[in-house]
């Protein structure tokens, strides 16, 4: 029977099986889940440069994209629960093979009403929920779609309070069947809807309709079979060294730590 090779690091819900797939199959010490992480650091990495005139006028510019950088710390460990991450690390060979990674605090939308539509999205018809409304250019910053009207649990009607929408600092993916390669994970600055936008122009849309605000701009440009994933969203990162080391301590514990970089 053929099978997929893991290409998401070990976490309590994913598991690396001993042939070294994610299935739900304990893994090479037989447990049945990774290990958490004792703490994460998420850092936006954009270069900017910045001068004063004489007048002390700000002249300022992006010189380059924008990438998140993670730290993440465990517990100390014993063999059984560090070796298979240790093993999965291994495998990526440093910088040459990406695999994704899910942040605990990003797995589910901050917003509890929202969450329950995305849960409902999941179950029901996950291929056609959340579809942008028309295509997106690369450097846009906002990012409209739809929210199907089957979905009982979305009644927007025509309030202008809306509590059942995406949640300010929640990070999304973009499927696309038309670009697999746009991996790029982005962070929602804001929320509009037909009641509350700032420039009008979605006052005649469906209340099924929300548009959302996102750093960094679209890294690639979104056709119209895009879609927006809000359950458990990824970033795709290398460890941007190939050196991997551990600690050892009296109690035969194993400690360490991982410093990745998004990859684009």
């Amino acid at each position: 029977m053929a099978y997929t090779l893991s290409n998401r690091l070990p976490d309590p819900t994913t598991r690396y099986s001993y042939w070294g797939d994610d299935s739900t199959y304990p893994n090479t010490d037989f447990t049945d889940t990774g290990p958490g992480f004792s703490n994460v650091k998420l850092t936006s990495d954009q270069k900017m440069m910045m001068s004063r005139t004489n007048s002390q006028r700000v002249l300022s510019r992006a010189v380059a994209g924008q990438k998140w950088n993670i730290d993440i710390g465990y517990h100390p460990m014993t063999r059984s629960e560090f070796e298979p991450i240790n093993a999965f690390l291994l495998s990526r060979q440093g910088p040459l093979t990406p695999f994704f990674v899910s942040l605990p605090q990003y797995s589910t939308p901050r917003n509890a009403a929202w969450a329950t539509v995305v849960d409902y999205a999941a179950a029901t018809d996950p291929v056609t929920y959340f579809t942008v409304t028309e295509a997106h250019d690369a450097g846009s910053r906002r990012v409209t779609f739809t929210v199907p009207t089957i979905d009982p649990a979305y009644t927007v009607g025509n309030s202008s309070v809306i509590t059942n929408i995406p949640a300010q600092g929640d990070i999304i993916n973009i499927s696309d069947a038309n670009d697999t390669n746009h991996t790029k994970a982005y962070m929602i600055t804001a929320v509009e809807t037909k009641n509350t936008n700032y420039d009008g122009d979605l006052d005649n849309a469906s209340v099924s309709t929300l548009r959302i605000t996102l750093n960094p701009p679209l890294v690639r440009d979104v056709t119209s079979v895009g879609r927006v994933t809000f359950k458990d969203p990824l970033f795709k990162v290398i460890l941007p060294k190939a050196v991997r080391e551990y600690s050892l301590n009296t109690d035969n514990l194993y400690k360490f730590g991982l410093k990745l970089e998004e990859y684009l």
